[in-house]
C-alpha cells in the first residue's frame, strides 16, 4: 500500500509481452494393457494404474517401452511404432486392462466380442481431456491403434481432439480400395487423419513379422518432423520414409505423374503409404466439407497459433483495458516472428471496428482480429516440356 507522504513509486509495462508458441508434440495413446499380478512390476503399474484413471505420463517412448517392452496388449505395439521414427516426444499413455481370456479371443480387433472392452476403450480416449489437469501436458496427436477404425471410438476422438486443438489419426483397416470408398463418407471433419493399410513390421517379442495399424508410425514421424527445426509444425509429415516397416497389409499401386491408388487414396484425404526409394507416407489432407481445411498442416499451424495467444494473452484478463495495445503488440511480435521464419507469407493485426461496440466496451468486452496466411506446402508440380525449333541456328553453326 503506497504511504500517504513522501516519494511512492510504482513499476508499470508498455511492451509487448513474448507469447511463446510450444514446439513439443506430445501424443496421447489408448491402448490396452495385459498385467500379470504375479509379477511384481507390472502388479505396480496395474495398481498406478486403477489409481490414476489408467493414466500414465512419460517424458519419451523408450522411456515408456521400460516399462511395457514384455507386454502383450497393444500399448507396445504403439510405442514401439513411435520409437521407431526417432523422436522423443512425450506420451500420455490411456490404458485399458484386459485379462489372458480377452487376450486370447485373438486379434486386437476380436475383443469387440466383449462391449465391456469397447466401452472402456472409448472411456479411455475421453480420458486424455484430462491430462492437462493431471500431468501438465496435452496431448497434440491422439491414437488409439487397432481400435480407432471403430465409428464410436474415432468419434468420441474427435470430441478430444476438438478440446485439446489435436489430431486425431485414425486406421480406416479397410479390406481394398472399394471399402475405402465406403468408409469415406463416413468422416468429414479437419480433427481426424485417415490412414490405410495397416503395414507390415517385425514383432521383436512373437518373433515373427506382423501386420499392425500405421497410426502409431504416422503419429512418430509428425511428432519427429515438428521437432527438427525450430518451427518443424508448419511443414508436412508427407513424402518422408516411415521407419522400422518391411511392406504393407495391401499393394497400393503408385506410379509417379500418372493416376494411380495412392493418388485416388489422397485425393480422398487417405494417408497411405506408398514404396518409393523406402516405404514412405504420402498424404496429409483432411475430410473437412472446407477446403481451407483440407490441408493438415495449415490445420496444425492455426492450432499452434491459437494455443500460443490462450496461454500467451491470459495475463491480460482482469486488467486494465489499457494495457491492451501490450497485448495486441504481442500478437503482433508473434506472428513477426512466424513471418520471418517463412511460416506465414503475411498477417495484420487490428481490432474489430464492428464487433468493439460501445456496449461491449462497457462490458469489458474486446476483439482483436489477426489476419494470416500460412507458407503453403507443395504438392502438385507441374514441368512443361515444350518442343521448339528456335535453337536451329545453333545446330547450323556447330556443322559449319
Amino acid at each position: 500500500m503506497a504511504s500517504n507522504f513522501g516519494v511512492n513509486t510504482i513499476t508499470t509495462v508498455n511492451a509487448a509481452r513474448p507469447i511463446r508458441i510450444n514446439s513439443s508434440t506430445p501424443i496421447g495413446i489408448a491402448a490396452s494393457v495385459l498385467l500379470d499380478a504375479n509379477v511384481e512390476a507390472e502388479a505396480a503399474i496395474s495398481e498406478k494404474l486403477n489409481a490414476d484413471d489408467g493414466m500414465l505420463y512419460y517424458g519419451s517412448p523408450d522411456e515408456a517401452l521400460e516399462d511395457f517392452k514384455e507386454n502383450l496388449g497393444t500399448v507396445r505395439n504403439a510405442l514401439d511404432g513411435i520409437a521407431d521414427q526417432n523422436v522423443n516426444a512425450p506420451v500420455v499413455l490411456s490404458l485399458v486392462q484386459i485379462d489372458q481370456t480377452q487376450y486370447d479371443a485373438g486379434a486386437p480387433e476380436d475383443t469387440y466380442g466383449d462391449p465391456a472392452v469397447k466401452s472402456d476403450v472409448i472411456t479411455a480416449v475421453g480420458n486424455l481431456r484430462k491430462s492437462g489437469a493431471k500431468f501438465g501436458v496435452k496431448p497434440n496427436l491422439i491414437i488409439a491403434p487397432f481400435f480407432s477404425h471403430d465409428l464410436d471410438i474415432n468419434a468420441e476422438m474427435k470430441s478430444v481432439a476438438d478440446a485439446l486443438l489435436a489430431t486425431g489419426i485414425v486406421d480406416l483397416n479397410a479390406a481394398d480400395e472399394a471399402d475405402v470408398n465406403t468408409q469415406i463418407d463416413n468422416y468429414g471433419t479437419k480433427r481426424l487423419l485417415l490412414c490405410d493399410p495397416y503395414v507390415k513390421v517385425w514383432d521383436t517379442v512373437a518373433d515373427a513379422g506382423a501386420y499392425e495399424p500405421s497410426s502409431a508410425r504416422i503419429a512418430g514421424m509428425i511428432a519427429r518432423t515438428d521437432s527438427e527445426v525450430e518451427y518443424g509444425w508448419a511443414d508436412s509429415f508427407s513424402n518422408r520414409v516411415v521407419n522400422g516397416i518391411s511392406g504393407s497389409k495391401r499393394d497400393i499401386e503408385f506410379t509417379p505423374g500418372q493416376e494411380c491408388e495412392a493418388d485416388r487414396l489422397r485425393t480422398k484425404a487417405v494417408t497411405t503409404l506408398i514404396r518409393y526409394n523406402g516405404f514412405r507416407a504420402w498424404g496429409g489432407e483432411t475430410t473437412d466439407i472446407d477446403p481451407i481445411w483440407q490441408d493438415l498442416t495449415r490445420v496444425r499451424v492455426f492450432d499452434r497459433v491459437c494455443e500460443a495467444a490462450l496461454d500467451g494473452l491470459f495475463w491480460a484478463i482482469d486488467r486494465r483495458a489499457d494495457i491492451l495495445k501490450s497485448a495486441k503488440d504481442s500478437v503482433e511480435q508473434m506472428l513477426l516472428a512466424l513471418k520471418g521464419s517463412s511460416v506465414l507469407l503475411g498477417f495484420n493485426v487490428y481490432w474489430d471496428p464492428e464487433k468493439n461496440t460501445r456496449a461491449n466496451i462497457t462490458a469489458g468486452k474486446f476483439y482483436m482480429v489477426a489476419e494470416m496466411q500460412n507458407m503453403p506446402i507443395v504438392k502438385r508440380l507441374e514441368v512443361n516440356f515444350s518442343y521448339v525449333d528456335k535453337y536451329a541456328d545453333v545446330l547450323i553453326k556447330q556443322i559449319s
